[in-house]
Parts: C-alpha cells; structure tokens; sequence
C-alpha cells in the first residue's frame, strides 16, 4: 500500500513539472511569436512609407458578386510617390467611356495620400484620390504583417470593387 501512494505521488509530481514547464515553453513561443509578429509589421509598415512598392493581385470581388481568381498579372505600382494602376474590372458601370477596354487604369500624383498605422491590429492602411480624364477613384489598401491585404477601389462612375493580394519591393 506504502509503494503504490509513493508512486502515486511521484507519478502526480512528474506531471505537474512536464504542466509547468510546457505553459513556460508556451510563454516563450507567444513572446518570440509576437516579436516575429511585430517585426514583420515593421517592415511592411516602412515599405509601404518609402513609397516603393508593388501590390499584386490575387482575385476579385466585385459589389455582390462572386470573388474572381487572377490568372494574369495585375498590379498597383508606388514608384517615388507616382501611383500607377492597371486592374481588371468586373462590375456595374453606371456610365462606361466609348472605346475603353474597361479595365481602371490611371498613373499620376495621387491626392490627398494618407498612410495610417494601426499597431495594434498589425495593419497599415494606405489611402489616396486619383482623378483620371474619364473618372475620379478612391483607393484604399490595408496590409496586414504578413504582407497580404486588400486594395478597394471606389468610383464616381461604376460599383466598388476589392482586389486580395499581396505587396512586396518593386520588380524593375
């Protein structure tokens, strides 16, 4: 009877130590997780500030419609402060341009740039106006700190569109 409460007792004390020393491990991963975390913020957040960077598209969704995998290349181009644009348009147009090939397409100095750290959800957020000869658009990202986000661009002349994708450095 003495040797089983001994093993009892050596076997309750085994596994509370392998308990303790787990939740201390745990600790140590959610620590190095959000330094990992913020890390990465960090370096999203100063590419998108150096306003150099390229955002490419994955899919589309369109103002209640079906989202829309990319099976092309589109991107969303800063290059020293120009934003360049040529993405696919899926959607209502309440008045469409004669001979365009109904695509978004603009390349300029935007107004009204505003660019917006949210520390503590891990996004920064991106927002301009761009007038064209055929419309007026406002485009907003916001990228999370794993470098994935959403890009909407909304428009006097057609429906909201969102574009998922995934921005990076500039290929030149």
């Amino acid at each position: 009877m003495k040797t089983i409460t001994i093993a009892i007792l050596t076997a309750a004390m085994t596994l509370s130590g392998c308990g303790v020393s787990s939740s201390m491990s745990d600790g140590n991963q959610n620590s190095s997780r959000q330094e990992k975390k913020a890390a990465e913020f960090e370096k999203i957040a100063t590419l998108l500030e150096s306003g150099n960077f390229q955002f490419t598209l994955r899919s589309a969704t369109p103002t209640g419609g079906k989202t829309i995998q990319m099976t092309s290349e589109y991107t969303l181009e800063a290059i020293e402060g120009i934003y360049q644009a040529y993405l696919p348009y899926f959607g209502r147009a309440y008045s469409a341009s004669y001979g365009g090939d109904g695509g978004i397409e603009f390349k300029g100095a935007p107004e009204n740039l505003t660019l917006t750290r949210n520390e503590k959800k891990n996004i920064v957020a991106v927002s301009f106006e761009m007038k064209t000869d055929d419309d007026q658009y406002k485009v907003s990202l916001e990228i999370g700190s794993s470098g994935y986000g959403t890009l909407t661009v909304s428009s006097q002349k057609r429906q909201s569109i969102s574009y998922y994708g995934q921005v990076g450095e500039l290929r030149i």
